[in-house]
């Protein structure tokens, strides 16, 4: 399996349904990533292990979708307005309560993460590799 690092890592994982992948796609009119589909198919959402300042939280599809349309949880989250422009973009990756990390969803961009407009990894797979390794690698890529 392609994630076996994050189940190897003690990756706090939960199961991810077919029906709320599919909610979320279709009340956003998006289609995920192949790899972020792979993997709430094959590990679920959950929490990585990282520093203390860091909640690390591989967003569920439905969490995705609500911070995408600002409601429930996100309905007040602070600052979500300068989200707003990442329409070819998908907040997945909650790094802490004012990072969040994105995952591309154009031809030009698709499947690449992104920490604001920074790309700071090719590939899903890629950014969860380096955040078990170390969950604020991304900084010293955009200082």
């Amino acid at each position: 399996m392609k994630y076996k690092f994050l189940v190897e890592q003690n990756y706090k994982h939960y199961p991810v349904g077919l029906e709320d992948i599919n909610k979320a796609q279709n009340d956003l009119d998006i289609v995920f990533p192949q790899e972020l589909l792979d993997l709430y198919k094959n590990v679920g959402y959950g929490f990585i292990k990282g520093s203390r300042q860091n909640i690390n939280r591989v967003m569920d599809p439905l969490s995705v979708r609500d911070f995408r349309l600002k409601q429930n949880d996100f309905e007040f989250f602070p600052d979500i307005e300068v989200y707003d422009d990442l329409e070819d973009e998908l907040i997945f990756f909650e790094a802490n309560e004012s990072a969040m990390i994105s995952i591309g969803l154009s031809s030009d961009k698709l499947g690449m993460i992104f920490y604001d407009e920074f790309k700071i990894a090719d590939s899903l797979c890629e950014f969860l590799e380096k955040i078990v390794k170390d969950d604020i690698y991304y900084i010293s890529l955009i200082d």
